[in-house]
């Protein structure tokens, strides 16, 4: 038996490879090493950890149900996405005939729109850096459609 351990433990070093990953942002790594100190964990047991979650969360995502994926196809939710930056009103999302999703945007801009406007139109808004809306709009509105929202500013 104490074969097979040393054999497991040397295919394990094997695996492991030294990387280096850029673009990192100086916040989130300061606060995974504070991590790596609480726990005594090294930073690659953290980082393997986090893609392993990661990745367990996109195959979960590949097995949504026939239904819901058909659901989406079929026009229920549209997405705007992967844009640096847009600005959009009331009339743009009215043109949509759907719901729509706002995701990958570094900065998304709300002019001459309403909180109903919000309400009847976008279904979601997720990893924006920046969204501006008019003092007008509710910011309730817009927060309880958000997920990974860096910052929400009041126009002036």
């Amino acid at each position: 038996m104490e074969k097979n351990t040393v054999k497991e433990e040397t295919e394990n070093e094997e695996t492991k490879q030294n990387i280096s990953v850029k673009g990192v942002r100086k916040d989130i790594y300061g606060r995974i090493l504070k991590l790596t100190r609480d726990t005594g964990q090294t930073l690659g047991e953290i980082t393997n950890e986090a893609y392993r979650t990661f990745l367990s969360g996109v195959e979960g995502a590949k097995h949504l149900s026939k239904n819901f994926i058909e659901g989406a196809t079929k026009g229920s939710v549209k997405y705007i996405e992967n844009i640096k930056t847009l600005t959009i009103n009331g009339e743009d999302l009215a043109e949509i005939s759907t719901k729509i999703v706002f995701r990958n945007i570094d900065t998304l801009i709300f002019e001459d729109i309403s909180t109903d406007d919000i309400t009847k139109h976008v279904e979601s808004l997720a990893n924006i850096k920046v969204i501006v809306i008019p003092k007008s709009v509710s910011k309730a509105s817009i927060l309880l459609r958000s997920t990974l929202i860096d910052e929400v500013r009041i126009s002036k």
